[in-house]
């Protein structure tokens, strides 16, 4: 039964699309499923588990995740980007921006002469005057550039933008998976007091023998399941920040951008 999974997976998903949308869905079902199997073992010893799989794999359940994942990064990406000012690669063309004035001047000198139209870059006057004008600039000559590093040869580009696809989608997850990490937290607090009723007094007595005991009684895998919805929701809230996924943004604009050193200026083989 699980020699077609992989094959199944890769028609349902591109590289792109198992990194940015399938693992962030993965990731957010993770925690709560590992808890699931950890109280019920036999899930994982009978053919339950693997009917299901297949019928997840069958029934697309898995594609769906990973739409619902890109859906939710999708719907935070504005939020995102109002914060931060705009597109990172937008934010790096600009005369204003972190990007040193030499190589913000190659770019420039690059992309007026390889664009189609005749793309006028704004001078800093201009673009002072007018930000939004110069914004739609930038923008058309990186939906241009975009185009252009599709190709194989572009790897880093793709590595990066993969990674912003992924850090975006978990973070518009942020939410659902912290709910349900804290959710799984409470249903296991409450099942193991069930399980230990006077587990509460051994804690406040100190009687750690005595604790020693209930956590073997209660196994590693009920135990390591806790450590790690506990450690899921420590990483929801603390690293899958807009912070985060901001840096992942500008390492994708930087590489991006850097396709103008790397090409000849010509627009052939630009899909």
């Amino acid at each position: 039964m699980s020699a077609p999974i992989p094959t199944d997976i890769a028609q349902m998903f591109d590289s792109y699309g198992r990194q940015a949308r399938l693992f962030p869905g993965l990731l957010t079902i993770f925690p709560p499923l590992l808890a699931v199997l950890a109280w019920f073992p036999w899930l994982l010893l009978s053919n339950v588990a693997a009917t299901l799989l297949t019928l997840a794999m069958s029934c697309g359940l898995l594609y769906a995740l990973g739409s619902y994942a890109r859906t939710k990064g999708k719907r935070i990406e504005p939020k995102l980007l109002k914060s931060w000012g705009g597109w990172p690669t937008t934010l790096l063309l600009r005369h204003d921006s972190e990007l040193d004035q030499h190589t913000r001047l190659r770019y420039h000198t690059y992309l007026e002469g390889v664009v189609p139209g005749k793309l006028n870059f704004p001078t800093v006057e201009e673009e002072q005057a007018s930000p939004a004008i110069a914004n739609a600039v930038y923008d058309s000559a990186v939906r241009w550039l975009k185009e252009r590093a599709r190709g194989k040869e572009f790897s880093m580009v793709h590595r990066e933008n993969a990674q912003y696809g992924f850090r975006r989608n978990l973070r518009g997850l942020k939410p659902f998976a912290l709910t349900l990490c804290i959710l799984t937290l409470v249903a296991t607090t409450l099942a193991i007091l069930n399980n230990v009723p006077g587990l509460v007094d051994l804690i406040r007595s100190g009687n750690f023998a005595a604790l020693a005991k209930v956590a073997s009684d209660l196994g590693p895998a009920i135990l390591s399941a806790f450590a790690i919805n506990l450690f899921a929701v420590l990483v929801w809230i603390f690293v899958v920040t807009e912070r985060w996924v901001r840096e992942a943004g500008f390492q994708y604009a930087y590489a991006l951008l850097a396709v103008c050193e790397m090409t000849s200026g010509t627009t052939n083989g630009s899909k």
